[in-house]
């Protein structure tokens, strides 16, 4: 039984809210649209009053982020950020050529939607789920004013892939970021996020507190690829969350940047009945690099179905922690629910934990889980050195193999190209 007089350190070691927060929040305010600052500011008053996550809490415990600083740490809520966009449409020929969005499909920085759409971006804010008891996601949610911002009205599909190519530099201290992503009911669209930052020119600590919104409307269907690439020292917390109403379909492939120090959180809300979500993700920490990856897929209607494929590998000292759960409503009969986890270790002193889990409140559903951690079979070294190749390079020929399944289905070529030779550097660096 909890005795009521034990307290729990908090896992950033601060327990009240910065009092420079405030003046940060005014500020990333003062410019904003009437309509828009009005639904900020109860986010705000949410985010100040909740209480900093203690490791008592099971996903926070692994990992101690006090080094982040927070009580003294500069608050960027408008990080300057570029954004390129490519439309590449397949040709009769095979070939890629680019050509113009749709009308009315907008992609755009969020800084600049706020400025230029608030009606719009208003209209998105309010279809975001806004329940969150987490301190860090909604001082993301309240104070995140750049990203990245996708809106396909109604109807509209999309041929070809939409690549977002955005670039920013962060300065020492918290740089927050926001994206959303709205498909209006029938609308479809292939895009891909890929997401660099650049070594800031000034000295000191760098960390990132990032939010992602996707909202899909009945009927709604989107392929989204979300690759974001920050630079070891920064310590990376970012929080990815996606509702899907009814016949929706989501397929979603999530590439989780290890650094440092880093969490991430990926949810899947399957809210109207008929939605589908198709994830599959991956994590690699190299030498001295810990991440903490958790994934969740609620199934909250009748006739949903989720399939989730996480893989991992560590190697040198890298550190990973991966924590999945299904929930299935009592609300959700005939769901099918599957959650896969699978990791190597690729050194004596790397360490991977894998945690999968269900909460299954409904009696007519089909629901399970398979998780392994293990190191490479020594049977297929030896099958492959058998055909004359060295160990080292046998090694590398498994471990390409084993994260190629998540990058095959990434929609454009060069992005996969890129993925896979980013993870290949890690394994020859160690």
């Amino acid at each position: 039984m909890h005795n009521p007089e034990v307290t729990y350190p908090s896992v950033f070691g601060i327990e009240q809210t910065p009092t420079h927060w405030q003046a940060a929040f005014d500020e990333a305010s003062s410019w904003l649209p009437k309509e828009i600052k009005t639904a900020f500011d109860p986010i705000w008053m949410k985010a100040s009053a909740l209480p900093f996550p203690t490791i008592k809490v099971e996903k926070w415990r692994w990992l101690d982020f006090s080094g982040m600083r927070l009580n003294e740490a500069k608050l960027w809520a408008e990080p300057q950020l570029s954004l390129d966009i490519e439309h590449i449409l397949p040709d009769e020929a095979g070939t890629d050529r680019l050509n113009p969005l749709p009308e009315g499909v907008v992609i755009t920085r969020l800084a600049e939607a706020l400025r230029q759409r608030p009606g719009l971006t208003s209209q998105l804010l309010q279809q975001v789920d806004g329940t969150s008891s987490d301190k860090l996601q909604t001082l993301a949610e309240a104070l995140g004013r750049n990203g990245l911002f996708v809106f396909v009205p109604r109807g509209i599909k999309v041929d070809g892939v939409a690549i977002a190519r955005l670039r920013g530099r962060m300065e020492p201290g918290l740089s927050l970021t926001r994206s959303l992503i709205w498909l209006e009911a029938g609308a479809e669209l292939s895009l891909v996020l890929d997401f660099k930052t650049q070594p800031s020119a000034q000295m000191g600590l760098v960390s990132h507190l990032g939010k992602t919104d996707v909202i899909l409307e009945d009927g709604a269907k989107l392929n989204y690829t979300d690759i974001s690439i920050y630079q070891q020292y920064v310590i990376n917390l970012s929080y990815s969350q996606a509702r899907l109403q009814k016949n929706a379909n989501l397929t979603w492939i999530y590439s989780a940047a290890a650094t440092e120090l880093g969490k991430q959180s990926l949810e899947v809300d399957l809210v109207g009945e008929g939605a589908v979500a198709e994830v599959a993700g991956e994590y690699f920490p190299s030498e001295g690099q810990r991440i903490s990856m958790d994934t969740v897929q609620n199934h909250l209607a009748a006739r949903t179905r989720s399939n989730l494929l996480f893989r991992g590998a560590a190697i040198g000292n890298g550190e990973a922690i991966w924590r999945g759960m299904v929930y299935v409503d009592p609300a959700a009969q005939k769901t099918d629910g599957y959650q896969s986890n699978q990791n190597l270790m690729l050194g004596e002193r790397s360490d991977v934990k894998s945690i999968p889990g269900l909460e299954i409140c409904a009696d007519d559903v089909s629901c399970s889980h398979g998780a392994t951690v293990g190191r490479i079979d020594e049977t297929e070294l030896f099958y492959l050195a058998a055909r004359g190749i060295p160990r080292v390079e046998a090694e590398r020929l498994i471990v390409e193999g084993f994260f190629d399944e998540i990058i095959e289905r990434i929609p454009d070529d060069k992005t996969k190209d890129d993925l896979r030779e980013r993870l290949m550097q890690k394994f020859e660096a160690s």
